[in-house]
């Protein structure tokens, strides 16, 4: 058999049981990230359903991002203001490796205490709140753009601007936050897993969002260190955009556009030669060395950006890369789905909704393959998360199909 046409094996988390609680994205992608991983994830929803079922974009009457962020999942219907509902929660607790929960289910009407007095049998459980369990901002209304904003992140990300009087950094990334605290959450569930004993009641881990946005701030600390204005937005017009210590132009196309980076002497060159070697290259004092090209990039940009707007994305990517100069294009979501590295590496699968529609989605950014050929399986074809039914508990674990097992797990100890 072909080393890399193996049977696939089961995924690393195979056996590992886990308990989602709350709606949040953070949450709801890294506990989907375990999923993918091999772990049975059990999602406990609200009669309703997850306020997350009614976010957009939709296909037809589904949510697409409840359908992306919980693909692979099952489900059960459960009312945390009554007594049964929280039972019900402990009980399936009980039989779980983990259990991550969201700010809404510590806080309100609804809320689950993590007093190791109330509840014995809890695992090693993940908190995921704005501020964290402790400290001064612990009560804190939060939404993720508050958060964006308390922890510095907005302000970086919307910076720098050439009139910031008129562009006030009140925008924020749409999902990003969220899922790069997923990121993180799953991260913590691994670490969690590995490092706890099985003893009960488990630990929790304390996860803050804003200690996650904070901690992405690697460029704002590192000018801040070398002395340089981080209050400041205002873009300096005479400094070329240098990402990886060189030169980097976005360029328009007729039919999209490109990025090209001939940082060096000799790639200039050749790309002049690309570019038909135009005039205006041969003023010294525009574009003579790599310095004096960083003092004029934006002048350049809009010199290039003039030829390159009457060229077709492919022809100049293919001629740069002939020249060997770094050039690539800029996907659209669209390119994407045609691209056929991506296609090659079964990097999207498609879901399907109730309605009969179906939709390429993301799936794990990487392949494993071990040494003997067999590759961890991947879904070319999922089922959306059920519409919720009724918020019958018993009719609920009925739709869960197998979520638990009819044996009760030991007080202390793995399942």
């Amino acid at each position: 058999m072909n080393r890399f046409t193996a049977l696939p094996f089961r995924g690393p988390l195979t056996g590992q049981k886990v308990l989602e609680i709350g709606s949040d994205v953070a949450v709801a992608f890294g506990a989907r990230l375990l999923a993918d991983l091999g772990a049975e994830v059990i999602k406990a929803e609200p009669p309703g359903g997850d306020a997350l079922r009614r976010e957009a974009p939709f296909a037809g009457e589904e949510s697409a991002l409840f359908a992306y962020l919980n693909r692979g999942k099952r489900f059960v219907g459960v009312d945390r203001a009554s007594a049964a509902g929280r039972d019900l929660l402990a009980d399936i607790a009980a039989r779980c490796n983990l259990v991550v929960i969201a700010a809404d289910a510590l806080n309100g009407r609804e809320s689950l205490s993590l007093d190791p007095a109330a509840w014995p049998n809890r695992p090693v459980t993940i908190a995921v709140t704005p501020f964290g369990l402790s400290g001064p901002a612990t009560q804190r209304p939060a939404s993720p753009f508050i958060l964006q904003h308390a922890s510095g992140f907005a302000f970086h990300q919307a910076s720098p601007v050439a009139d910031p009087a008129a562009t006030p950094p009140v925008g924020c990334a749409d999902w990003e936050g969220g899922l790069a605290s997923g990121l993180v959450v799953t991260i913590a569930a691994l670490w969690a897993i590995e490092a706890v004993d099985g003893t009960r009641p488990g630990p929790v881990v304390d996860l803050s969002y804003e200690d996650v946005l904070t901690y992405l701030l690697v460029e704002p600390f590192a000018d801040w260190q070398a002395g340089r204005d981080v209050s400041q937005r205002q873009r300096d017009p005479a400094k070329g955009l240098t990402i990886a210590g060189g030169l980097v132009w976005y360029l328009p196309c007729a039919d999209g556009a490109i990025m090209v980076s001939p940082r060096e002497d000799h790639q200039w060159r050749r790309w002049c030669e690309v570019m038909g070697n135009p005039e205006w290259m041969e003023d010294a004092a525009l574009c003579g060395d790599r310095v004096v090209r960083t003092n004029n990039a934006a002048r350049l940009q809009e010199k290039m950006a003039a030829w390159s707007v009457g060229q077709r994305c492919r022809d100049v990517v293919t001629a740069a890369q002939a020249a060997r100069v770094a050039c690539f294009p800029v996907s659209t979501p669209h390119d994407l789905l045609e691209n056929r590295q991506l296609q090659e590496r079964r990097f999207f699968s498609d879901v399907r909704f109730n309605n009969g529609a179906s939709l390429p989605m993301p799936g794990l950014p990487f392949r494993f393959v071990t040494q003997r050929g067999a590759e961890m399986a991947r879904g070319d074809s999922l089922v959306a998360p059920p519409l919720p039914g009724e918020d019958d508990e018993a009719a609920a674990l009925t739709r869960s199909r197998s979520a638990l097992s009819a044996e009760r797990a030991p007080a202390a100890g793995g399942l």
